[in-house]
């Protein structure tokens, strides 16, 4: 008993201790707490204090950028630069570009001379070509012809493009766009004369008239371009129409149709109509115009195809063309007559080197007379053109021409040559 006594004595003093050592440890506990907690509150106040200062910055900054919306631009300052304008009309001149075109001619057959043709030199023309922009809407181009024995004009007319999306307008003197080849200046064909029907069934200088144009390139289809010309000229062409006695204007109207067969080859048709008057006087010489003979119906119709290979990573060193055209003229005359005359060319064209161009051309026509059933002529042109330089070219060709309107076979070698300065070198048109 006083053992058990004993023991409880002992734990009565022993137990105050303990708790008193307890206490401190829970205090502090909870002193650790608190100041866990204040702070997480004191973090609380300053991410709401930084959220609120960046929103009030974000305001100031929008409020500033409409504030500067709103102002007038200032006027630049300006600085005084003094120009002298006198090269600067230099910009006012054409530029001008010109070409000469020499033909050396061997007759093959004796005397080596018919009628007045002649073997030798000639110098066949000296082309002046100038081009300008006129103003923003339109430029204008003229070409003038000197040969040994006068000057003429070739070409002078005024174009109009980008007023109306794709379509462009002409006004003035130039080659009509009959057909592809009619187009050209002669110093630019692909042989040094144009094929024998256009100088047949046209006269020696093509179609060349004045009047007004419309070019439009129509609205793609799948995957053929197409381009619509329209041209109304005076008929002044003597063979065609009435010449220097027009009264009528001619109406042509030329469409192509444009299509790339492969990456490297293309192809291109084309159709044309023309419709005129010619005042002939006597019908047994559809040449003889006259201002009081009546007006008759002349008919032109035309269809041309070109097929054109270039491998896209060689097109300088070599290349294949094929051109042809067809020519179909009816000319109604007094009494009744009719003349009616067909005609067309054809050529394969090979570049084989960078500057080596081997070519043959077809011709065959009938002759522009009445009553040439039956009456043809014909031609085979091979030909080789070198150029030297982007501004000379040199080129060797032979025409031999027959058929059952000549009493014998003619054979002509020519050596062309033409250069070019300026510009615009060997512009076709």
């Amino acid at each position: 008993m006083i053992r058990y006594l004993t023991l409880l004595a002992f734990f009565a003093v022993l137990w105050p201790a303990a708790a008193n050592a307890q206490q401190p440890r829970t205090s502090a506990d909870s002193l650790l707490q608190a100041l866990q907690n204040q702070v997480k509150k004191l973090q609380q106040k300053v991410s709401t204090l930084e959220e609120k200062q960046e929103q009030a910055e974000l305001e100031k900054l929008l409020q500033e950028a409409e504030a500067a919306a709103a102002e007038k631009p200032k006027a630049a300052a300006k600085t005084k630069v003094f120009r002298g304008g006198q090269r600067a009309l230099q910009a006012l001149n054409p530029e001008i570009s010109v070409t000469g075109d020499y033909l050396g001619e061997y007759i093959a057959e004796r005397p080596h001379y018919q009628d007045d043709e002649l073997s030798g030199h000639h110098f066949r023309v000296l082309g002046i070509h100038f081009r300008s922009d006129l103003d923003p809407f339109s430029y204008t181009k003229i070409a003038v012809e000197v040969h040994p024995e006068g000057a003429e004009l070739g070409e002078a007319y005024v174009v109009w493009s980008g007023e109306i999306p794709g379509v462009s307008f002409t006004v003035g003197k130039f080659r009509q766009q009959f057909g592809v080849v009619n187009r050209w200046h002669a110093h630019s064909l692909d042989q040094a004369f144009f094929p024998l029907a256009i100088q047949t069934l046209f006269g020696p200088e093509g179609l060349n008239q004045t009047g007004v144009a419309l070019d439009w390139t129509v609205p793609q289809w799948g995957p053929v371009t197409q381009y619509l010309t329209v041209q109304l000229t005076n008929g002044q062409n003597p063979r065609l129409f009435s010449g220097e006695a027009f009264s009528k204007p001619a109406l042509l109207i030329h469409l192509k149709n444009y299509r790339d067969l492969t990456r490297d080859t293309y192809a291109e048709l084309g159709v044309t109509g023309m419709v005129g008057e010619n005042r002939v006087a006597d019908p047994s010489a559809p040449l003889l115009n006259s201002s009081g003979a009546p007006g008759h119906q002349t008919l032109v119709l035309g269809a041309d195809l070109t097929l054109f290979w270039e491998p896209l990573n060689r097109a300088h060193y070599k290349n294949f063309l094929w051109r042809s055209e067809v020519f179909y003229v009816r000319k109604n005359l007094p009494l009744g007559r009719t003349l009616k005359a067909l005609g067309g060319y054809s050529y394969i064209q090979r570049k084989i080197s960078e500057r080596t161009e081997l070519g043959l051309r077809g011709d065959w026509t009938q002759p522009f007379a009445l009553d040439n059933s039956g009456k043809y002529l014909a031609q085979i042109v091979p030909y080789l053109t070198w150029w030297q330089s982007h501004w000379v070219r040199l080129r060797l060709e032979w025409q031999h021409r027959t058929g059952n309107v000549l009493a014998r076979a003619q054979n002509r070698i020519w050596l062309q040559i033409t250069w070019a300065a300026g510009p615009h070198k060997h512009e076709r048109y």
